[in-house]
C-alpha cells in the first residue's frame, strides 16, 4: 500500500495570483492585485518568500479637470527561513518583512525577528504551524506627520492553518502580530481556493490589517476583499 503524502510534502512550490477589478458609472475605479509565493521543504531547511502588490486608480477632479489618479499603492515583501531540529516539526526561524504604502504616514516599514517555530500537526487533510520570537521594527516617517515612533524591539507571533475541504478546495487562515508596549500591527488573511483546471484555481480572500500606530486622522483597520486567479507553476 502506498503511503499518502503529507499536506505540504513538495520539493518546490511557486504560486502566482492576479486579480483585476474595474468599476464604471458614477464612480470609475480600477484595482490590480498581484502576489507571488515561493516555498520549499528541504532536508534540514525550509523557506517561504512572498511578494504582494496592490494598485488602485480612481477618477478624480484636479484643477477643474477629471483625471485618473492613484488612490492606493502598496508593496509588501517577506521571507522566512526555518532550520529543522532533530524533531523536524520543531524549528528555529528567521523572519523579515518590508512594506511600502504610498498613502500612509511612512516611507517604509520593516521588521526582523527570530525565534521558535513548530508544526503542531501535518497530514494529507490539514496542517497547523506557529512561530514566536523577539525582533526589531523600523519605520521611516514622512515629513510633517504626527505618527508614533515605531522603531524598537518587538515580539512577533504568527499562525497558519490549512485544510483541504475537498480534493478541489482548500481553506487557509493566516494570522500574525508584531507588538511592543506602544503599538501593535496585526494581519489576518482568510482564503478559500478552488481548483478550476489543472494548475489554475480561483481564490476568494479577506484580509484585515490593523495598525494602532497610525495618526488620529487615519483608520487603524484596513479591509481588503478580493477574488483572484491562482496559477501554480510547480
Amino acid at each position: 500500500m502506498t503511503e499518502r503524502p503529507n499536506f505540504d510534502e513538495e520539493e518546490l512550490s511557486v504560486i502566482s495570483e492576479l486579480g483585476f477589478l474595474l468599476i464604471s458609472g458614477n464612480t470609475n475605479t480600477s484595482t490590480t492585485a498581484a502576489k507571488l509565493n515561493i516555498s520549499q521543504e528541504l532536508q534540514t531547511w525550509s523557506y517561504q518568500l512572498v511578494g504582494d502588490f496592490l494598485y488602485t486608480q480612481s477618477e478624480s477632479e484636479v484643477d477643474g479637470k477629471t483625471e485618473d489618479v492613484a488612490s492606493a499603492q502598496k508593496l509588501f515583501l517577506s521571507s522566512q527561513f526555518d532550520y529543522k531540529l532533530t524533531d523536524t516539526n520543531n524549528r528555529l526561524f528567521v523572519y523579515s518583512d518590508f512594506e511600502r504604502d504610498r498613502f500612509n504616514d511612512y516611507r517604509y516599514q520593516a521588521a526582523l525577528a527570530a525565534g521558535w517555530s513548530s508544526r503542531l500537526w501535518n497530514n494529507e487533510q490539514s496542517e497547523l504551524r506557529y512561530s514566536i520570537g523577539p525582533g526589531y521594527s523600523i519605520s521611516d516617517e514622512m515629513p510633517d506627520t504626527i505618527t508614533e515612533d515605531q522603531n524598537g524591539f518587538i515580539v512577533r507571533a504568527a499562525m497558519e492553518y490549512k485544510c483541504k475541504i475537498s480534493p478541489q478546495a482548500t481553506f487557509r487562515q493566516y494570522l500574525s502580530t508584531e507588538a511592543d508596549t506602544e503599538y501593535t500591527r496585526t494581519k489576518s488573511e482568510s482564503s478559500l481556493s478552488t481548483r478550476l483546471s489543472g494548475a489554475l484555481a480561483m481564490k476568494l480572500s479577506i484580509i484585515l490589517n490593523h495598525d494602532s500606530g497610525t495618526n488620529n486622522t487615519d483608520e487603524e483597520l484596513d479591509t481588503e476583499a478580493a477574488v483572484t486567479l491562482v496559477y501554480q507553476f510547480l
